[in-house]
């Protein structure tokens, strides 16, 4: 039944007029939602941030990059029904990448300064507003869970739209263990 439905969605999503004994009707229709969720798994395909290996990353463009997604996630939700779950789903996606940006990463500065053995270093600022984040255990705290989100998010999206994903953006999705 749901592939009927698929089917039926993307007719009406071409269908952009109808007439009958002279009167007719025209229209621009919305996307599908399909096409719409795909778009976004093609943008964040190519968002290094989401999966490369965190010693990789440079605070600054990590930040540039989840701004940008944020964007691109505002831009989505424009074009899909409000009150579908795929709406709730990037809507909850935006709101990940807000907290990611705005709240402060979690303070392990005690460890930090155990591993190092910097007990004369001042505390680390828990806000980002200065120009670039310092690398600290709780940055990367921040970035895994983001990680997560959109992990579990991204393949309910996939499962549900039946959306194959590139391998990179893949390896954040939760892994499910089959019972033997």
């Amino acid at each position: 039944m749901p592939i009927v439905r698929r089917s039926f969605d993307a007719i009406r999503s071409r269908l952009t007029g109808i007439g009958f004994l002279g009167l007719s009707t025209s229209w621009n229709p919305p996307p599908a939602q399909r096409t719409v969720i795909l778009r976004l798994f093609n943008f964040l395909e190519n968002r290094r941030v989401l999966f490369v290996p965190m010693h990789f990353e440079v605070p600054g463009d990590v930040d540039q990059s989840v701004i940008q997604i944020r964007n691109e996630l505002t831009e989505i939700l424009n074009q899909l029904p409000e009150n579908s779950v795929a709406a709730r789903r990037v809507r909850h996606l935006r709101t990940a990448s807000r907290h990611f940006l705005e709240d402060a990463p979690p303070d392990y500065r005690n460890i930090t300064y155990r591993l190092r053995d910097h007990y004369e270093q001042p505390p680390v600022s828990p806000h980002h507003h200065s120009e670039e984040r310092i690398l600290a255990p709780g940055y990367f705290v921040a970035l895994g869970e983001l990680r997560a989100t959109f992990g579990l998010q991204l393949s309910a999206l996939a499962a549900e739209f039946e959306i194959d994903v590139e391998e990179d953006l893949a390896s954040i999705f939760p892994i499910g263990l089959d019972s033997p």
